[in-house]
C-alpha cells in the first residue's frame, strides 16, 4: 500500500486529470460517495441523526460540500458551515454549493469563532458528528492563531465526535502534531492513499480509525521509482514464506554468527541467537566470551558457540557464516569498537549493527564507508539514531522519514529506525513503514528479538530475495508476533520471549492479518 506526500499526491491527482481525461468534479464527487458510506457506517442516522460540514475554500472544502450533500440524501439533518465567502473558494467547491443552493439548504458563513461556539452549543454533542473539510493536506506549516485555529480550539472542545476528510485539518507532513493545533478526530477517510500525516509521529491517534477509499484514481499513475513509500503487507512478502522443499537440510537455510552479550547483558545475545533460529535459519552460532558459553548452552542448547576474548580471535572465521549480527549487549566500550571495525573490514558477508554496535559509531560514522558496496544494515532506536546523527532525540521525531531516507542515501546502508510505525530505508531512498505491532513491545529485549530475526531472514533468503523486502517481512512479522502474543498475555506483561515463542504463529497466521487501514 502507497503512503503518498503531498506533493506526490498532488502530481497524481493532475495526472488523473490532464493525462487520463478524468474531470476533478468526477475525483470529487466519487470521494464524496465512498466518504459518506463511511461515515454513515461509523455515525448510523439512528444515534447521529444531525451532522455539521465544516467546509474549507479550497478542493477539500468542495469534499466536504459534496458529502454533507449524499448524507443528506442518506436522510441526516445536515448544518453546511462554510470558512469563506461563496466568491472565494474554489471552483470544484462552488459547483457543490451551488448545488446544495439550488436543493433549498442554506450554507452558513462562519466569520468568527464565536459564531461558531454558538452552533455548536446548540448541537446535543451524542447525537451529532462534524465532517471536517478544512484544509486536508493544504497545510505547510502548523496553525497560527486565528480564525481557523479558534475553530478548531472550540470543536475539540464541544464533544462532538469528528470524521476528517484526507487529514484531520492543523496536520502536516512537515511539521510535528505538536507544533500547532489540530482536529482530534475519531474516523478519517483518506482519500486514495495513506499520507505521511496519518502516520507522523503523535499524529496517527488524532486521526482515529483511517480508512483508505477507492476514489478512482489509476493506481499505475504512481511512479514507483519516485513516490516510493510502503506500508508493508504480507503480500509483499509472499514468496519468502513458501513451503520448503520436502529434501531441504538445515545447510540451505543460512547460517548466522550473532555477536554479542557481555558479563553485564548476556541475555541480549541469547535473545537474538534464538530469535534467529524460531524466524528460519538453519544453524546459528553465538560468539561469547568464555564466562557466558554455559548460559547460551543451557537456555538454548540449539545454538551453538564460538567462545572469544579479542576481535581478532574472530579474523579468518567469519566466512563460515551468511550473516552476521552484532551489538546487541556488548556494552559501550574500546573492546565494541575494535571488534565492530574488524568486521567492517574483514566480513564479505552481510552486517547487521545493533545495540551497542550502533553505539560505539558515534563520531566514527565514516567506518561505514569501510563496507564499500557489501550490505550493511543498521537497526537504531531514536536514542541510538540520535548520537549516530548528533542530533536531539526530538529532532529525530519530528523528522523520522526524512532524516532515515538521508542517512541511508549518504552512507549507502539499510536503516531500520525502529519505533512507533518502524522505517526501512534503502540506500536508493526507498521507505518501507510497517504497520504491526504494540506498546507492550516497548519492554526489555524486543529490540535483541527484531535484529535476531532480521538475521535469520537474511541467512535464509539472501541474495536470492531484494533485501528491502527480507528487511521489510523480518520488521512486520516480529511486530505481528508481538501482537499474536498480546492477544494471548497483553501489553502490560508482554516479554521478549513471548514475541520469540510467537514467531513462527505469525507465520502460521499471517492470513489472518488485516490492515487497520482498510475497511473489512
Amino acid at each position: 500500500m502507497k503512503i503518498l506526500l503531498n506533493a506526490w499526491m498532488r502530481a497524481v491527482d493532475s495526472a488523473a486529470i490532464d493525462r487520463c481525461g478524468i474531470p476533478s468534479i468526477v475525483l470529487m464527487e466519487n470521494a464524496a460517495k465512498a466518504a459518506a458510506a463511511f461515515f454513515s457506517a461509523e455515525f448510523p442516522r439512528n444515534r447521529f441523526p444531525d451532522c455539521l460540514v465544516l467546509a474549507g475554500k479550497g478542493n477539500n472544502g468542495g469534499d466536504g460540500l459534496a458529502i454533507g450533500r449524499l448524507l443528506l440524501e442518506r436522510g441526516y439533518a445536515v448544518h453546511f458551515l462554510l470558512l469563506a465567502p461563496p466568491d472565494r473558494i474554489s471552483p470544484d467547491a462552488r459547483t457543490n454549493y451551488d448545488i446544495i443552493r439550488a436543493l433549498g439548504s442554506d450554507i452558513e458563513i462562519i466569520a468568527s469563532a464565536a459564531k461558531l461556539k454558538k452552533i455548536l452549543a446548540a448541537c446535543a454533542a451524542n447525537e451529532t458528528f462534524l465532517v471536517d473539510a478544512m484544509f486536508g493536506t493544504g497545510l505547510a506549516s502548523p496553525l497560527t492563531p486565528g480564525l481557523y485555529a479558534e475553530t478548531i480550539e472550540a470543536v475539540n472542545n464541544s464533544g462532538i465526535p469528528v470524521a476528517a476528510v484526507d487529514i484531520p485539518s492543523g496536520l502536516g507532513e512537515n511539521f510535528a502534531p505538536g507544533a500547532g493545533i489540530h482536529f482530534r478526530a475519531r474516523v478519517t477517510a483518506a482519500l486514495h492513499s495513506l499520507k505521511w500525516a496519518h502516520l507522523n509521529p503523535d499524529g496517527s491517534p488524532d486521526c482515529g480509525k483511517i480508512r483508505v477509499l477507492d476514489i478512482g484514481i489509476p493506481l499505475d499513475l504512481e511512479n514507483d521509482k519516485e513516490h516510493f513509500i510502503r506500508l508493508t503487507e504480507p503480500a509483499d512478502f509472499k514468496v519468502l514464506l513458501a513451503r520448503r522443499k520436502a529434501a531441504a537440510h538445515k545447510g540451505a537455510f543460512g547460517h548466522v554468527l550473532v555477536v554479542a552479550g557481555s558479563g553485564e547483558k548476556p541475555g541480549a545475545g541469547i535473545l537474538a541467537s534464538y530469535a534467529a533460529l524460531k524466524s528460519g535459519a538453519g544453524l546459528c552460532t553465538a560468539a561469547v566470551s568464555m564466562r557466558n558459553r554455559d548460559l547460551y548452552v543451557l537456555a538454548h542448547p540449539e545454538v551453538m558457540t564460538l567462545p572469544f576474548e579479542k576481535p581478532e580471535e574472530l579474523s579468518g572465521r567469519m566466512g563460515e557464516f551468511s550473516c552476521i549480527l552484532a551489538g546487541p549487549g556488548m556494552g559501550d566500550r574500546l573492546s565494541t569498537l575494535n571488534t565492530v571495525s574488524l568486521l567492517l573490514k574483514e566480513s564479505r558477508q552481510p552486517i547487521i549493527l545493533d545495540a551497542d554496535a550502533l553505539n560505539v559509531l558515534q563520531g566514527q560514522t565514516g567506518l561505514l564507508k569501510t563496507r564499500g558496496s557489501l550490505p550493511l544494515v543498521l537497526t537504531p532506536h531514536p536514542g541510538e539514531f540520535a548520537r549516530l546523527t548528533g542530533k536531539a532525540i526530538k529532532e529525530v521525531q519530528e523528522n523520522r522519514l526524512a532524516l532515515a531516507r538521508e542517512f541511508a542515501m549518504t552512507h549507502q546502508v539499510f536503516l531500520v529506525l525502529k519505533g512507533h510505525r518502524t522505517l526501512t530505508a534503502t540506500p536508493e531512498g526507498r521507505v518501507w513503514v510497517n504497520q504491526t505491532g504494540n506498546p507492550g513491545m516497548a519492554t526489555a529485549g524486543s529490540g535483541d528479538v527484531l535484529g535476531g530475526m532480521i538475521a535469520g531472514f537474511i541467512a535464509q533468503f539472501y541474495p536470492y530475495q531484494q533485501m528491502e523486502m527480507i528487511l521489510a517481512a523480518a520488521v512486520f512479522l516480529h511486530g505481528y508476533a508481538g501482537d499474536l502474543a498480546a492477544r494471548q498475555t497483553g501489553e502490560m506483561g508482554l516479554t521478549a520471549s513471548d514475541m520469540i515463542a510467537f514467531i513462527p504463529k505469525s507465520v502460521l497466521k499471517i492470513n489472518e492479518f488485516h490492515s487497520p487501514f482498510l475497511g473489512s
